[in-house]
């Protein structure tokens, strides 16, 4: 679910072959973690979370206050379990993290696969995109969301999938298009879909 990320400083899509300046060049393999330039000078790692497994409870934390109201968030140790759980799967599902220099959480976001129910015709999924409050508006989500896209498209996956209540043009900016609007846990939300360099 993406309801909130970046603020206004989630402008557009990082471009996969940009200068060092702005994002380090993308390679496979996909397990690779990369260094991005944020707009405030302040660079970020962003790194796959299974090889930083101690940030679980912490994302479980952030990701249960901002959308408790919510069944897949309303549980703190359930968002542990399935995060874990997620650890364990191999193949195109990941969950990516930002961290600065001094190894501080700076946000998450991830691939899924199946994630709502009904949609079977939907493989995958940008899900649980989010940066804290006070970090919001530096181009964290930014980085996060272009990552996803080039891991995706390094794993051969052809199309991308989200759902999101009101960041409808801020998705299109990234390449995504709506679909389809539905209810999500009793709220209206467009799916939209992006489809990869492979597909086009």
């Amino acid at each position: 679910m993406i309801i909130c990320t970046d603020g206004h400083g989630l402008t557009g899509p990082i471009n996969r072959q940009a200068t060092p300046t702005t994002k380090l060049e993308r390679s496979v393999p996909v397990t690779q973690t990369f260094i991005y330039n944020m707009t405030k000078g302040n660079n970020i790692r962003i790194a796959l979370l299974v090889g930083h497994r101690h940030l679980i409870t912490t994302i479980a934390g952030f990701l249960h206050d901002e959308w408790r109201s919510f069944p897949p968030w309303a549980s703190i140790s359930a968002i542990e379990d399935r995060m874990a759980e997620g650890l364990r799967l191999n193949g195109t599902t990941f969950t990516l993290v930002a961290l600065s220099d001094e190894n501080d959480f700076m946000g998450t976001a991830g691939i899924k696969r199946f994630e709502l129910p009904g949609h079977h015709d939907k493989e995958h999924w940008l899900s649980e995109v989010f940066i804290p409050k006070r970090l919001r508006g530096q181009g964290i989500g930014s980085a996060l969301i272009s990552d996803c896209i080039g891991r995706s498209e390094d794993l051969g996956i052809q199309a991308l999938y989200l759902y999101t209540p009101d960041r409808q043009k801020l998705y299109q900016r990234f390449g995504w298009h709506q679909i389809e609007q539905t209810f999500v846990n009793n709220e209206s939300v467009s799916i939209m879909v992006r489809h990869t360099m492979h597909n086009l």
